[in-house]
């Protein structure tokens, strides 16, 4: 590697760690803000909460990369220029497809690092928030069997338990659930069993009544049972399905999903292939924006003004990618043919690099054609030099 790829590399490092720690740093801290309340309001205690914003890192990282890079790139190119570093690599006859070079292997590293996160990180840590929730789930059933209180392990949800007896049996049990829309159900039972099933807590009713209110129509219609089996790990979940999420899969498995996957997570193949096809692009941006950023402060001169038209310029492309990214990305979720257009922001940047490393180096060979202008003592270009003494 020659010595200006390596000063070049060297000047993006510090940069590069800055901008990750504060842009990742405030990603996190709003991510936090939210599990905090959602986490210790739940009775968890602060183990469970860093537990949780630890397996969030690898995909709080993955989103901020690609912005941390173009950050860094923006911000020493804009040093070298304002350093006259710029003019001086000009002025020795270095190409600007050659200064580019330094931020390309910049970008292949972020890259590569962005790629880890994606197909291996990533996945790994939804599989450990799985768990874990999973987990929370059998120890909020555990904190509901308190005997003598009304409590409210989610919204719209209220459960009672009169006694609880030494052997462990429920006396008297009452479960009022709102959550279904336009429904009201209240369970009633004159004793109750609380035990485990693989990772849930089941709650088995015994002699009980099930009413259900349908507050459209104001039909009340009840059901007597000797026995009934109800899932109590649902009460915190606010019923959500226990199915498996696609971003727990690998790339590879998301490519050419199974019978069984789609099953057990009630998605869609096209859903799964999106899904990978996302992971492949993504690291895609971690290489294109810092190129984004040197080509176009390429284009700016020497200037006492600097090159803040630059700076807005390169800022103004990445948004307008991004901005285009959205709809394209909606048109492939809704339609797996069109897959392809995922990809379309990353092509569309690259075309971008390719004109303004052109435009620069056009600028440049004008320049160096145009004759110089002003006295000059040789005669070249200005008024010929006096007669004098022979």
């Amino acid at each position: 590697m020659a010595k200006l790829d390596r000063y070049i590399l060297s000047q993006l490092t510090g940069p590069f760690a800055l901008f990750a720690l504060i842009l990742i740093g405030i990603y996190w801290i709003g991510r936090a803000v939210g599990l905090f309340d959602e986490l210790i309001g739940d009775g968890q205690p602060i183990a469970t909460f860093a537990g949780f914003m630890i397996l969030f890192l690898p995909q709080v990282v993955a989103i901020i990369l690609p912005v941390v890079a173009f950050s860094a790139t923006l911000f020493v190119a804009n040093r070298l220029h304002v350093d006259s570093e710029m003019v001086v690599f000009q002025a020795a006859g270095i190409s600007p497809m050659r200064l580019l070079l330094p931020y390309v292997i910049f970008g292949l590293m972020v890259a590569i690092l962005a790629g880890a996160l994606s197909h291996y990180l990533v996945p790994i840590s939804y599989v450990q928030l799985d768990e874990r929730r999973r987990a929370m789930s059998r120890d909020v059933a555990a904190r509901l069997i308190v005997g003598g209180r009304f409590l409210h392990p989610s919204e719209n949800v209220t459960f009672f338990v009169r006694d609880v007896r030494n052997d462990g049996s429920l006396i008297d049990i009452f479960l009022h659930d709102q959550r279904p829309r336009g429904r009201d159900i209240t369970y009633t039972a004159r004793k109750a069993i609380l035990f485990r099933h693989g990772n849930d807590a089941r709650l088995v009713m015994f002699d009980g009544v099930i009413q259900t209110l349908d507050e459209k129509r104001l039909l009340l219609s009840t059901i007597q049972f000797d026995e009934f089996v109800l899932d109590i790990g649902s009460l915190a979940r606010n019923g959500a399905s226990p199915r498996r999420s696609i971003s727990e899969y690998s790339t590879l498995e998301a490519l050419f999903p199974t019978a069984r996957m789609i099953a057990d997570s009630g998605q869609s193949a096209s859903a799964f292939r999106i899904e990978a096809n996302k992971r492949i692009e993504q690291p895609l941006q971690s290489f294109i924006y810092p190129l984004i950023a040197a080509a176009t402060l390429m284009l700016g001169g020497f200037s006492r003004f600097g090159v803040t038209r630059q700076v807005f310029a390169a800022v103004g492309v990445v948004v307008a990618l991004a901005t285009v990214a959205v709809p394209l990305r909606n048109l492939a979720i809704g339609n797996i043919a069109y897959w392809w257009l995922l990809y379309v922001p990353d092509l569309l940047g690259l075309g971008i690099v390719a004109a303004l490393i052109w435009l620069s180096m056009r600028r440049r060979s004008r320049a160096r054609a145009t004759p110089p202008t002003g006295n000059d003592p040789a005669g070249r270009g200005g008024t010929p030099p006096q007669g004098g003494a022979t």
